[in-house]
């Protein structure tokens, strides 16, 4: 199934005639700078009215953020408009990573501005002035993020994140929709919660809490309260856990337009959906049970909660349940109908829809009939996609299209592959090169391994621009799930604690090896690269093994210890799980950390950092290439200013893929072939 457009949205795709080139030296039809203009991020899709709503990235504004909108049963769904206001960023700096900037609720929209942290609201009228809502004494300590109104409309209930000089803390208020300044503590349960959800009647409150060291996919609780409203300050009431707790992850909490609880919880070894009766909460408490999941199935109906506003399922209008689902590394729409013998009873049936996205962060309703998408297809990132649930029917695009047409000629679709290591089986996918313009590839090609960040997260099979930067100049990328990546149930995820630096690194080597052994890549020109934790992993790599010449790192850590005493305080005690407890763990620390083995390290390193990453410190880089450049190692740093942990900017991704490319070319030859 393809995407059907929106009249106009499609450039024409330009045509040349094929050329024999080295691999590596490919003439690409995307350059740098066209892979940093349509790197767009999107998140946070919801719905208000019918209207569809999400989070936009612009990188030629410096990264701004812009909250867009559009109505799917209009005429031309490719009108889009920006709601939130002009020349503000719509961004959250909650647990430094965000998310849960914005939601809409009857034709108002309510963001936090990024410059003060604050909420704001606006109505959705052209020219209408934007109002702070929070008072004067929220800034600069206090962040927000992960807001909804209560059903009058009266309050904005959200999460905040008081950063203090010696410690931080979190706890969920209500702010007043008024602009008055008017504010209240709702909650403080644990060192961290999430997602305020009030019922439909306004008489509940569900939330998710998690204490260190945990982070929510390792030991969270859904917890629920009775919810005061009158004429003053709303008040919530003693709560009731009604799921996770030691070994759980819970997330989503969403309340069903009957009054039931939908939520989703791993307590099988998989984020499987649950439902908790409205009649459990017809009385003056919760009635706690023991729900079952509505699916019996080893796959993943939720992801890592490492942003706020995750949305992977949504009601319909007769009961049943539109979700993402992901099984074996790739991901599913499906809808989930209630049981023959009620809403109540398990064993729900599942149906797949079909619809064009291999890859999908979430899933939304905003009609009760039909589906609306953020995902990735084989030719497209980021897509918003309406998509009709009855058999036969297109799927048409919402978000703007992406700059540069792709055809499916053009792009390297993701395979799937399976490296066995010993009684280990280590999922992963390979993107081989592909170019209609080349007509020879000249034997294997040489080799990127991807390591995803987190390192609690997962390889994305859908269409990623920098992947296909690289393999349209004939560079094949192979993604790895090592152990600990998410979507393979909790064992999975479970297997990298104690052994990050070690596990993950051995997972790729094996990888990397397994494709060369099979013809599919060169192993004499092999390199690593990867994101934040990943940029450990390949680090590390040229440590351990023999297997890469060289390895990249975008803001990439070094240095254990300095990471679990300056970073942030959502991931201060994350190395308790993934590496050991502290002071105990020490040697263990020092072992892992590239910083303590720059001596060991054999291959080039080229080093991408912000000078003003709040999560891995400038420091970690500048100290590392220190000790690489005394020691005679071959290494390259480059500082992006006023860039933090992600580059934003259009001309700093254009300048950190140029440098990128120019080093893997480097490890290839020192002659320069003629070629595009």
């Amino acid at each position: 199934m393809t995407i059907e457009d929106a009249p106009g949205d499609r450039p024409p795709a330009e045509e040349s005639s094929p050329v024999d080139v080295r691999a590596g030296w490919w003439p690409s039809p995307w350059s740098a700078a066209q892979v940093a203009a349509g790197k767009v991020s999107r998140g946070g899709l919801q719905a208000d009215g019918g209207t569809v709503y999400w989070t936009e990235s612009r990188p030629e504004e410096g990264g701004r953020q812009v909250v867009v909108g559009t109505n799917p049963a209009a005429d031309d769904p490719g009108a889009r408009l920006d709601v939130s206001p002009p020349g503000v960023s719509v961004r959250s700096r909650v647990h430094e990573y965000g998310g849960g900037a914005a939601t809409v609720a009857g034709g108002t929209v309510y963001f936090v501005d990024q410059e003060d942290q604050a909420w704001h609201r606006s109505d959705l009228a052209p020219g209408s002035t934007p109002l702070r809502l929070g008072g004067p004494g929220d800034q600069p300590v206090a962040r927000h993020a992960d807001g909804v109104p209560t059903p009058d409309g009266r309050w904005l209930l959200s999460v905040q994140e008081r950063v203090g000089p010696d410690a931080t803390a979190h706890r969920l208020v209500a702010t007043a929709t008024d602009g008055t300044g008017s504010s209240t503590v709702l909650v403080e349960d644990g060192d961290f919660v999430s997602s305020p959800r009030p019922s439909p009647d306004g008489r509940w409150l569900a939330w998710v809490t998690w204490d260190h060291p945990s982070m929510p996919w390792d030991d969270s609780r859904l917890r629920v309260g009775p919810l005061t409203t009158g004429e003053g300050p709303p008040a919530v009431g003693t709560p009731v856990t009604l799921a996770g707790g030691p070994g759980v992850s819970v997330g989503q909490p969403r309340w069903g337009s009957d009054g039931a609880l939908v939520f989703v919880d791993d307590r099988t070894g998989w984020w499987l959906p649950y439902r908790v009766p409205a009649g459990s909460f017809a009385g003056t408490a919760p009635a706690v049970g023991d729900p079952r999941p509505l699916v019996d199935a080893e796959a993943e109906f939720h992801g890592p909660d490492w942003v706020f506003g995750q949305h992977t399922f949504d009601e319909l209008a007769d009961g049943s349940i539109v979700a993402r689902m992901r099984a074996g590394g790739r991901d599913h729409l499906v809808v989930l109908h209630p049981s023959a013998d009620g809403a109540d009873a398990p064993g729900w049936s599942l149906d797949t829809v079909d619809q064009p996205c291999v890859s999908l962060s979430a899933v939304i309703s905003p009609d009760g009939r039909s589906a609306v998408v953020l995902g990735s297809t084989p030719t497209e990132a980021q897509v918003v996609a309406a998509v009709d649930l009855a058999d036969g029917n297109p799927t048409r695009r919402l978000s703007a299209p992406p700059s540069v047409a792709v055809g499916p000629d053009q792009a390297s679709s993701s395979v799937p592959l399976t490296v066995t290591v010993g009684s280990r089986s280590v999922p992963g996918l390979f993107f081989p090169p592909v170019n209609p313009a080349v007509a020879s590839g000249g034997g294997p090609p040489p080799l990127v391994v991807f390591c995803h960040g987190g390192p609690t997260g997962g390889a994305e099979p859908g269409y990623d621009p920098v992947v296909q930067f690289f393999t349209s100049r004939g560079i094949a990328v192979a993604a790895v799930d090592y152990r600990g990546s998410t979507g393979y149930g909790r064992a999975y995820r479970d297997l990298l604690r104690g052994g990050w630096g070690a596990a993950d690194v051995d997972d790729c080597v094996a990888f990397a090896e397994s494709l060369a052994a099979d013809g599919l890549v060169d192993g004499g020109r092999m390199a690593i690269r990867g994101t934040s934790a990943g940029g450990l992993t390949a680090l590390a790599a040229l440590i351990r093994s023999r297997c890469f010449a060289g390895a990249v790192a975008w803001y990439g850590v070094t240095d254990l210890m300095a990471l679990a005493a300056d970073t942030h305080d959502f991931e201060s005690r994350y190395l308790d799980a993934l590496v050991g407890p502290l002071p105990e763990a020490s040697a263990t620390y020092s072992d892992r950390s590239p910083v303590h083995h720059a001596g060991d390290l054999v291959g080039k390193v080229l080093l991408l950092q912000g000078s003003d990453d709040p999560i891995v410190p400038v420091a970690q880089a500048q100290g590392f290439a220190d000790q690489l450049l005394a020691g005679g190692a071959d290494c390259r740093l480059v500082i992006f200013d006023g860039e933090a942990h992600g580059f934003r900017r259009a001309d700093t991704i254009e300048a950190a893929l140029t440098a990128e490319l120019d080093f893997y070319r480097e490890l290839a030859t020192t002659d320069a072939p003629h070629g595009g």
